[in-house]
């Protein structure tokens, strides 16, 4: 794996990691202060996805990258009608739904970084 590319995959995968995180603890305070940490992991998420698809050789991993990209802009999109106090037309587990994606790419990125 070129080392651009597992760079991406990593702060990726960190991403999915924190919004994890957060949903995973309620007693974190995601919202308060002008904070919008679930918003703001998916777009995060969305954007590396959308950076590094570009890069990615192997077609599997693209349409994985490319499903991530539309899943997570999905989601954004419903957490910010909730932010504006709207009611969602759908909710999708966001405990499990990072843990998914990440399992998805944590083992493809083990491979050490080639030299270029």
């Amino acid at each position: 794996m070129k080392p651009i590319l597992k760079w991406q995959y990593e702060r990726l995968i960190k991403e999915l990691l924190l919004l994890q995180d957060h949903q995973a603890d309620p007693s974190c305070p995601c919202e308060t202060e002008s904070e919008m940490c679930v918003r703001k992991h998916l777009l995060s998420i969305e954007a590396y996805a959308e950076e590094t698809v570009s890069m990615e050789e192997n077609k599997e991993y693209r349409d994985k990258l490319n499903n991530l990209i539309q899943e997570a802009k999905d989601l954004r999109k419903e957490e910010e009608a909730l932010l504006q106090g709207k009611e969602p037309s759908f909710r999708q587990d966001l405990l499990a739904w990072p843990r998914k994606w990440r399992k998805e790419f944590e083992y493809y990125t083990l491979s050490e970084a080639e030299e270029e």
